[in-house]
């Protein structure tokens, strides 16, 4: 195979993402490589140490292979699992809403070694761990780490919390990860991850059953109202059998609360299910308050009043047919 010939083959191979080692070891000499890297050369220089043998505008794939390829062992030909996707790039491509689209990324986060020299340059952020995680190969061919590694690696980073709190929250909810998978990720790591106040938060909402941003909101609402605090996420049972899960509920006196809100949920499929299981409630004579974010936000007094008076006056229904058990 002729030096050209190989090296369209690379360039196929990696979507024209390439390092200046790989040049060389397939035959292309330094001056023809400073020749096409010239101003309005064919080829453009990516980052220190990578190329991308086309012009233009570089792909969202080309971004995050080119982050891979600076990272890797400088001189040595990327292999998998060298180098890791973390962070928003992971939480993008499995859809997360508040990660944005892959395509409008400011900065693709890298794993590596924490034995390694490599700064962050330019779009890549890079974060060192003491113990590489296996990681996974994604359907783009590209190696990443799991969501709630990416989560985790994050977690120093994204000093609003809010957003922070809603990634983590749409991670759980739409089971990209596994509510005890996340919290050890976020607090068996970095002592200093797991000390921020925000990751102590999401701790906390998410060992108390919170599991989308608009239940934390509606939980600062009513503890700063005053109602005692209620299950979050239960799974009612009615003579054993399977009734609702509530966004939140008091069992002393059987008074639900759905937070009702199509932006928070996932799915159109996701908020007919709400819209279903406030009318299993009310079928089965347990009182259920409903509210929007926009709500509880702007004037919670009539909500909180509401609840107040339900749960003086409880309990309600067939108190004594209703159980509950923590979700999973």
């Amino acid at each position: 195979m002729t030096a050209l010939n190989s090296l369209r083959l690379l360039g196929a191979e990696q979507q024209h993402i390439v390092t200046r080692a790989q040049l060389i070891e397939h035959g292309v000499p330094s001056g023809t490589i400073a020749h096409r890297l010239r101003p309005g050369g064919p080829w453009q220089r990516v980052l220190p140490r990578v190329i991308c043998l086309q012009n233009g505008r570089l792909t969202p794939h080309q971004r995050l292979r080119a982050a891979l390829s600076y990272a890797a062992p400088k001189g040595q030909r990327p292999h998998p699992g060298a180098v890791l996707l973390t962070g928003m790039a992971v939480l993008a491509d499995v859809g997360l809403a508040s990660a944005g689209h892959p395509a409008d990324l400011e900065m693709v986060d890298v794993l590596i070694p924490g034995c390694r020299r490599v700064a962050s340059r330019d779009f890549v952020r890079v974060h060192r761990s003491p113990g590489m995680p296996a990681g996974f190969q994604r359907d783009d061919g590209l190696w990443s780490v799991e969501v709630g590694r990416a989560l985790a690696d994050l977690a120093p980073v994204l000093t609003g919390d809010r957003r922070f709190r809603a990634l983590c929250a749409e991670a759980v909810q739409g089971r990209h990860c596994e509510r005890a998978e996340l919290l050890g990720k976020l607090l068996g790591g970095s002592p200093a991850t797991a000390s921020l106040p925000h990751v102590r938060q999401v701790a906390d909402e998410l060992t108390t059953g919170v599991y989308s941003i608009a239940e934390a909101e509606a939980r600062e609402v009513l503890r700063a109202g005053g109602l005692p605090e209620p299950l979050w996420n239960p799974v009612l049972l009615l003579d054993g059998q399977f009734l609702a899960v509530p966004d939140a509920f008091w069992p002393d006196a059987c008074v639900a609360l759905e937070v009702d809100s199509r932006a928070w949920h996932l799915r159109p499929a996701d908020h007919e299910w709400t819209l279903t299981r406030g009318n299993r409630l009310q079928v089965a004579r347990l009182p259920v308050v409903r509210a929007t974010p926009a709500q509880l936000r702007r004037d919670p007094a009539p909500v909180l009043h509401e609840l107040r008076t339900l749960l003086a006056s409880g309990p309600h229904g067939p108190y004594h047919r209703v159980s509950w058990q923590r979700a999973c």
